[in-house]
């Protein structure tokens, strides 16, 4: 893969969930911004992808058919009550440090829909849905 920066749309595989070295696929939902009450410093907004176990997901606001990207091998969803708001230069430095590992990016159409089940899901942090409307809508 070539250079990675932090830009919406790109994927990482970043440490999550109970087991020791679990990772899941997290899309970047935006490119870094300025965030009120944040600091001074560039963040981005992480949604965690997470696979359909027994017929179930926990949000139908989003679902990823396997093969949609490249790393999803079977059906998915975006488990919007695992979104992260990071640094852009924490998430930039985990990557150089190995801790995070970038994955292939979502197509254009996929980072749309994950956006859009973003801003209708129950599940996602009201402050993040909040923020995700200001930089998406002014």
């Amino acid at each position: 893969m070539t250079q990675w920066s932090c830009r919406k749309g790109n994927t990482l595989l970043i440490p999550s969930g109970p087991k020791n070295g679990h990772k899941h696929l997290f899309a970047i939902l935006l490119d870094p911004v300025g965030v009120d009450g944040y600091g001074s410093k560039p963040h981005v907004m992480l949604a965690c992808v997470t696979s359909v176990k027994d017929g179930l997901q926990g949000d139908d606001s989003c679902l990823i058919a396997g093969g949609e990207h490249p790393f999803i091998d079977h059906d998915s969803y975006v488990d919007y009550r695992f979104t992260r708001l990071e640094s852009a230069d924490m998430v930039q430095a985990s990557v150089q440090s190995g801790q995070f590992v970038e994955k292939e990016q979502c197509s254009p159409e996929l980072i749309k829909r994950i956006i859009q089940g973003a801003l209708k899901s129950r599940k996602i942090n009201r402050e993040y849905r909040k923020i995700l409307e200001s930089v998406l809508f002014g």
